[in-house]
């Protein structure tokens, strides 16, 4: 069961790290859409998956 959490740690740290980002840049650029961030996040989890 342990050889499964550490093998998922790296995946659940890039989505922490994605999500981090995505927040990031919601809040401090002012002018990003709500479209726009939500087409960054999404490419940026794609390549989570694929990679």
């Amino acid at each position: 069961m342990e050889r499964e959490e550490k093998k998922s740690s790296p995946d659940t740290a890039n989505f922490s790290e994605i999500v981090k980002n995505a927040y990031d840049k919601g809040v401090n650029e002012t002018e990003i859409t709500l479209e726009k961030l939500m087409e960054e996040l999404k490419a940026d989890l794609r390549q989570l998956v694929v990679g």
